[in-house]
């Protein structure tokens, strides 16, 4: 068995030493096949190198640029595979030789390039020696063309320069006309054919063209700043957009390349120029209808028109903001960077219509004299506010419409405006507008209250006292309700299409007619039993009328707004518990508080003086049923106790210093609140020479 095995053994190493042999051979073979191949590429390429050196010298002398721009590109490539091999001295001598060549062709072939464009010489010789310059290394192409647009623009370059006179903003069109004609002649020449087509000649003449025009523009426009107004300034910008736009369809966006607004956005920093010119149109257009509105031209008359429109210059004035806003979009290369300095001047706009064409002619009332004649007017019972004309009611009316179409009309505007430009705000210009509504509605407030001043100011000159039975209304009510009647409807009529602000007049009429109604109950004084529920009964009648105001006189008895009701019924649901307290008996002083307190939980002591003095209640016997009325309702004993009746302590405790703005209004304040509690004329001609001094020291403070 081990015999056997040591001849297996033997017999597998034999086997495996002839493998080896066999293999080795192998090898050997593949070894010397790819040295073989390596040796005869090299010997090959080395062959060309030698023959294209040999051959480039031959055809550089000749000037066979056609051979050359076939077999450079090649030379140059074997060249390269010889880089290892730099260090042998065959190679160096090959690659010394080919820069000597590459040297002398740059020379010859930069020569012979421009003097056959200048001597017009053009053929396909041509295209091939710019293949040659391509192929050549450095910058021989790029100098080439360089030269080349520097040779096309030559002649732009000096007709339009920035100090020639054709070279200005109005004759901005020729320039771009003449690139036209020259791109034309460059491609029905031939041009762009001779050139390959990756140098895209065309596409790099049009771009040095742009940056040249850029720059002549700039200069000159900086140089001659003065000269420059927003309309030339347009037909420039819009002939440059009429270029570029037929550039872009020329030569579309290509490696990053694109002709849109290649020139165009020179033209913005110098529309500044554009906002001055905006800003002082504006202010022309203000004045201008300051003028019409003040010579009658612009007022709305009656005639024309059955209720109040607004003024026609308000939609002028929107119309020409929208075609500021839409030219602002047309000049910029940014379309949103000019709009916001437009914005700035749409807003002054704004304010100077509300300012100069609306408030301006708000009719001036009662409201609008001096402080100290109002004052004494009311101390003297004397109010008489001088009477709007039919002509200026209408106007405040066309006013009140005007403003609330520009709020309106400035809502949208903002809208509008905010889609572009986020954050836009024009509110304050809004509510100056909805402002203006309010004033004018004020005015025709006082306008038609002052009709029942003399109504209302009849009911203190009544004596009460000595009504001894209860008829039909008192005549003030009647006179009032003719007024009204007289009156409201003309101003519904008026403002027929804006009915909210006819309810807005109606609220602040009623309560205004309320309240002055409660003023004169409290000047009333020694109102009987009979007296009082006359007035109850009259204020009622006036409670019912004022409630129908609204609907007076018109076709549709319409049932008046919530909040219309709620106050009425307030104002003159006080004077009727103020009457019922009158009519209370005083003979228990607990039980006559304890019905005032009941009737009136929101009154106070000064209140409560006045209604005593409404019952005839001698002035000494105040301070008890003041004291129990405190004591009821838990007020401090510390608390002041009304003053006497006398003029002159009444208004020195009102009055403690008259010497700024805030005791000059507490005097207003408390001779107000003496011509509420009313005085007697035994006291008014007492103190008449008290009041004169006093009038003459308030009017010094003011």
């Amino acid at each position: 068995m081990r015999f056997v095995l040591g001849a297996s053994s033997f017999y597998a190493e034999t086997r495996l030493q002839i493998v080896r042999e066999m293999t080795r051979d192998i090898k050997q073979l593949d070894i010397a096949k790819r040295n073989l191949t390596a040796s005869i590429t090299t010997l090959h390429h080395l062959h060309i190198l030698l023959t294209g050196v040999e051959s480039l010298g031959a055809w550089v002398e000749k000037k066979d640029y056609s051979s050359i721009a076939r077999q450079l590109p090649a030379i140059l490539n074997v060249l390269q595979l010889f880089d290892a091999y730099k260090e042998s001295e065959q190679i160096a001598n090959l690659s010394e030789q080919l820069d000597k060549f590459k040297s002398s062709l740059t020379i010859q072939l930069a020569r012979d390039l421009k003097n056959a464009f200048q001597t017009g010489q053009l053929s396909d010789r041509i295209t091939d020696m710019c293949r040659v310059a391509a192929a050549l290394e450095g910058n021989v192409k790029e100098n080439f063309v360089k030269w080349f647009i520097e040779q096309q623009l030559s002649e732009y370059c000096i007709i339009y320069a920035d100090n020639e006179e054709g070279a200005w903003l109005d004759k901005v069109d020729d320039r771009y006309k003449w690139f036209v004609r020259k791109l034309t002649d460059f491609e029905r020449a031939g041009l762009s054919n001779i050139f390959p087509n990756d140098w895209h000649m065309g596409r790099r003449l049009t771009s040095e063209f742009c940056i040249v025009t850029r720059g002549i523009l700039y200069r000159i426009m900086t140089r001659r700043r003065q000269d420059l107004d927003w309309k030339l300034l347009g037909h420039a910008i819009q002939h440059t957009k009429m270029f570029e736009a037929l550039l872009t369809k020329r030569f579309p966006e290509k490696d990053g390349i694109s002709f849109e607004k290649a020139i165009w956005s020179v033209f913005d920093p110098f529309l500044d120029v554009f906002i001055n010119a905006q800003e002082k149109t504006l202010n022309e257009f203000l004045d201008t209808c300051a003028s019409k509105i003040r010579s009658g031209e612009e007022k709305p008359t009656r005639e024309s028109s059955t209720h109040a429109v607004p003024f026609p210059s308000s939609a002028d004035m929107f119309l020409l903001l929208k075609k500021v806003i839409t030219e602002s979009s047309k000049l910029s290369s940014e379309p949103d960077a000019l709009i916001r300095d437009v914005i700035g001047v749409v807003r002054v706009c704004l304010r100077g219509y509300a300012t100069s064409c609306l408030i301006a002619f708000l009719p001036s009332l009662g409201s609008q004299q001096s402080g100290a004649a109002n004052l004494f007017s009311l101390i003297r019972e004397e109010v008489a506010y001088p009477r709007l004309t039919p002509d200026q009611q209408f106007l405040v009316c066309c006013i009140l419409a005007t403003a609330d179409w520009c709020a309106e009309t400035s809502i949208q505007l903002q809208e509008k405006l905010a889609q572009r430009i986020p954050g836009v705000d024009i509110t304050q210009e809004t509510e100056a507008f909805y402002s203006i509504t309010n004033q004018s509605l004020l005015v025709l407030v006082q306008d038609v209250e002052s009709t029942c001043d003399a109504a209302l100011q009849s009911i203190s000159k009544v004596n009460w006292s000595s009504v001894d039975c209860v008829g039909d209304e008192s005549p003030f009510i009647g006179a009032m309700r003719a007024h009204l009647r007289q009156a409201v409807p003309l101003v519904r009529d008026m403002l027929s299409d804006r009915r909210k602000y006819f309810a807005h007049f109606c609220l602040k009429l009623a309560t205004q007619l309320a309240h002055k109604f409660v003023g004169s109950l409290f000047r009333c004084r020694a109102i009987s039993t009979h007296g009082a529920e006359q007035l109850l009964l009259d204020t009622h009648s006036l409670k019912t009328f004022l409630l129908s105001v609204p609907s007076i006189d018109s076709v549709i008895n319409s049932k008046p707004p919530t909040a219309y009701v709620t106050s009425v019924n307030a104002a003159l649901t006080k004077a009727e518990m103020i009457l019922k307290v009158v009519m209370c008996s005083l003979d228990t002083v607990d039980e006559f508080v304890e019905q005032y307190i009941k009737l009136l939980p929101a009154s106070d002591a000064a209140e409560m003086q006045k209604v005593l003095e409404m019952k005839g209640v001698k002035r000494q016997e105040h301070s008890a049923v003041l004291n129990t009325y405190r004591i009821k309702i838990g007020a401090s004993g510390s608390d002041p106790i009304p003053p006497s009746n006398s003029l002159t302590s009444r208004i020195g405790g009102a009055l403690p210093t008259v010497g700024s703005a805030a005791s000059v209004s507490e005097a207003f304040n408390a001779v107000v609140s003496l011509a509420a509690d009313g005085l007697s004329d035994q006291t008014v001609t007492s103190s008449i020479d008290k009041l004169k001094r006093f009038e003459r020291l308030v009017k010094r403070q003011l």
